[in-house]
């Protein structure tokens, strides 16, 4: 193997190492809000809420059958730390607000009587 052979090996893994290092400090470092924004990205929400006196995530959802795949989401992106902390609220939205605070409230019953 000649000397340029090996320069040319010695600049592609050059290369390679400082692609991989460039992408691997280009992440967005881990947040809860984070999360919460990419939420709003994938999926059809109407709007999110993280509590800062009570620990409640809380996220009403257009569409009933979005429940399931936000709270799948998040369960797959927040942290341990995070889902320990946190309880998770996720319901369907209404236009009626007796009915909006029946759905909010359906899933806090059990922790707040």
């Amino acid at each position: 193997m000649g000397v340029k052979s090996k320069f040319g090996i010695f600049v592609l893994a050059c290369s390679v190492i400082g692609i991989a290092l460039f992408v691997f400090t280009q992440k967005e470092p881990y947040s809860t809000e984070a999360v919460m924004e990419s939420l709003s990205l994938k999926n059809n929400v109407q709007s999110t809420m993280i509590g800062d006196t009570d620990p409640i995530i809380d996220i009403s959802v257009y569409d009933e059958k979005d429940i399931t795949d936000v709270k799948s989401y998040l369960e797959n992106n927040l942290s341990e730390e995070d889902l320990e902390h946190y309880k998770l609220n996720v319901y369907q939205y209404s236009e009626d607000p007796i009915e909006f605070i029946k759905n909010a409230q359906e899933n806090l019953e059990s922790d707040y009587k």
